[in-house]
């Protein structure tokens, strides 16, 4: 009688995973949909870079402080009443977006966003974190990011067929993070607790990471002011279809990275990571080099593949400066280790929009990549004197690659529980083949 339990049991824990990732996923959907409406409606108004920069920056600063508050708020009222305020606050937003074109009020609502976005991914990924089977905890990761990625890649086709600056385009927003709230309705388990990691200081990751700590906010800019901005870059050869041509585009950069992520974290196992990041780097900045200078010449394959590669590179690393930090963090402080760089990032995409939108504005929307080349070329350069000036850590040394994201403070835990326990069953295995052996 007690096989059936059980079976039922881990039924159900793989069922409610699968409604919170449903539900990830959704809201990254609608993420996307809306890194594309926002910046066309606003250049459909006549915006300047700058104007959309800042807009841009107020979203990536709500969400830097709603991942920050998020676990507070999430122990005083819940998972389930934090996930439905946070969607509900998110789809109006949304909507009140069209309401009026003032830098203002889209300021203070992208703003409101990026809290709520932020605080509905740490209620779920700190769902997951506790739903999931310890056994199947470092495939579940693996699901959920490829799962989140795909969801980012859909939302803009969603709404490719919204003309500019109607209100379709935010009215499909809206729903989707109204639609969100559905797969949680079918989980069938009590709330997890909240997450509970207290992030480091940067300078005190510095101390012992400093190319982490580089990496990471490179990333965090250069991913912030690309993803948010590339809609305004692809103006100049969209065509007859704005909204479709920046869906392609998008589409090719995140299929870049999926297809990298996990081949370039491999391979960081086995030589210096660092090297590897100056790798990625190089090769994105390259191909941001050819898309800034470029771009209005080639054909459209050519430059969905070249955004391939960029993503490829350039949103792929993150993953590898973690796991460098972590192979030289204290030991059992890799969890608030991990915390702190997500941070770093955070701050990061704040700066990048604007920094971006201020070169943009001297040299048209081709100054996009050509902020982010100029960035990329850097961090090659910072990570091949970390490599003369400092020994890398030995391969014996190092912790297995595993995925991260760029999310919330949750799916660090999350992450550092699949590492825990991919370590403790290799353990397990080699006492088991020991026993066996002086059997």
């Amino acid at each position: 009688m007690k096989a059936p339990t059980t079976l039922a049991t881990g039924t159900d824990s793989y069922r409610n995973v699968a409604a919170i990732v449903l539900a990830l996923a959704v809201m990254q959907t609608a993420v996307g949909a809306l890194s594309v409406v926002g910046p066309l409606t606003l250049l459909s108004q006549g915006a300047a870079p700058l104007k959309i920069g800042a807009i841009v920056s107020s979203y990536a600063l709500g969400f830097l402080l709603g991942a920050r508050l998020a676990p507070g708020e999430i122990m005083q009222i819940g998972h389930i009443r934090a996930i439905a305020g946070f969607a509900a606050a998110a789809s109006l937003g949304a909507a009140a977006l069209y309401i009026s074109g003032a830098m203002a009020w889209w300021m203070l609502v992208q703003f409101i966003i990026g809290v709520s976005v932020a605080g509905f991914l740490a209620s779920g990924e700190s769902w997951i974190a506790d739903a999931a089977p310890s056994q199947s905890r470092g495939a579940i990761l693996g699901f959920y990011l490829v799962t989140s990625k795909l969801g980012f890649m859909a939302g803009p086709f969603l709404v490719a067929g919204a003309p500019a600056g109607t209100a379709t385009g935010f009215l499909i927003v809206a729903a989707l993070l109204t639609a969100s709230l559905i797969p949680v309705c079918a989980t069938r388990r009590a709330e997890p607790a909240p997450p509970t990691a207290k992030p480091f200081s940067p300078f005190r990751i510095w101390n012992f990471a400093p190319s982490a700590i580089i990496a990471a906010l490179i990333s965090g800019i250069v991913s912030g002011a690309v993803l948010q901005l590339y809609a305004v870059f692809i103006q100049d050869f969209a065509g007859d279809s704005v909204t479709r041509t920046a869906a392609l585009f998008n589409a090719a950069m995140i299929g870049g990275s999926v297809i990298a992520t996990w081949p370039a974290g491999l391979l960081s196992d086995r030589i210096d990571r660092r090297m590897v990041i100056a790798g990625l780097a190089l090769t994105s900045g390259a191909a941001a080099l050819v898309l800034a200078l470029f771009g209005t010449l080639l054909p459209p394959l050519a430059i969905f593949a070249i955004a391939g590669l960029w993503g490829a590179g350039a949103l792929s690393y993150y993953g590898i400066a973690v796991a460098h930090a972590a192979d030289r963090a204290p030991e059992g402080q890799a969890t608030s280790m991990m915390s702190g760089i997500l941070m770093v990032w955070g701050l990061g995409s704040m700066i990048g929009p604007l920094a971006a939108t201020s070169v943009m504005s001297f040299v048209g929307p081709s100054g996009l990549f050509l902020f982010a080349a100029i960035a990329l070329f850097s961090l090659t350069g910072f990570m091949l004197i970390r490599r003369t000036g400092t020994a890398p850590v030995r391969s014996e040394d190092k912790a297995d690659f595993e995925p991260t994201a760029t999310t919330s403070l949750a799916v660090v835990e999350l992450t550092e529980r699949a590492e825990d326990d991919a370590a403790w069953t290799e353990s397990g295995e080699a006492r088991f083949e020991d026993a066996a052996v002086r059997d």
